[in-house]
């Protein structure tokens, strides 16, 4: 009996151990470099868009709950866009963890909104908005093919005058048909 439970003992190893390893985490020298890609992405700033595009496959897909972007040339374009009308957006990332050929991370990102990047000394909206990332890469490289960036726009849309009171008022709308703890002030529908 003895001999019997070292066998099957020996045997389970040969085939638990491989398929434990199976998931690479953050250990691995390669993820450990997508760790790095994944943030330099996230965190890009106005100053160093070029550094982070050869990064992307020629194919890249970006979604985020506004724009889809499909190919290199068109995310250059979204990339320059967005610093030129959030010259000084800074995203931080929270947390992040690279498995296999994906790195996910939440972030925070806060800026400043301006409607005309022509004069970029004119108002401008400030926001804040947290969120989450999904980027894909190809296997066994840094080379990031897929992108998805979540968050709520409702948490940009707040600080704009006149969105600001539909936002507020969805909210509290929301909360009141779904938070069984919150005191709704609204009267019941009828």
């Amino acid at each position: 009996m003895k001999k019997f439970v070292v066998i099957i003992t020996v045997l389970a190893c040969f085939v638990l151990v491989p398929v434990m390893a199976t998931a690479k985490s953050n250990s691995s020298k390669l993820n450990r470099e997508r760790l790095e890609v994944g943030r330099e992405l996230l965190e890009v700033t106005a100053d160093n868009i070029g550094s982070i595009l050869p990064y992307y496959t020629d194919d890249i897909e970006y979604h985020d709950p506004i724009v889809d972007v499909y190919g290199i040339g068109d995310m250059t374009a979204f990339l320059f866009r967005l610093f030129g009308a959030t010259p000084d957006l800074i995203t931080t990332v929270e947390d992040e963890i690279a498995i296999d050929d994906t790195y996910t991370a939440t972030w925070e990102m806060e800026g400043i909104f301006i409607a005309d990047p022509s004069n970029p000394e004119g108002s401008g909206i400030p926001y804040v908005a947290k969120g989450m990332s999904i980027i894909k890469f190809r296997e066994k490289s840094t080379d990031v093919y897929y992108q998805r960036d979540y968050y709520t726009e409702g948490d940009i849309m707040i600080a704009i005058p006149g969105l600001d009171q539909a936002v507020g008022g969805f909210r509290l709308f929301y909360l009141c048909a779904v938070d069984p703890t919150f005191e709704c002030p609204l009267a019941p529908p009828e």
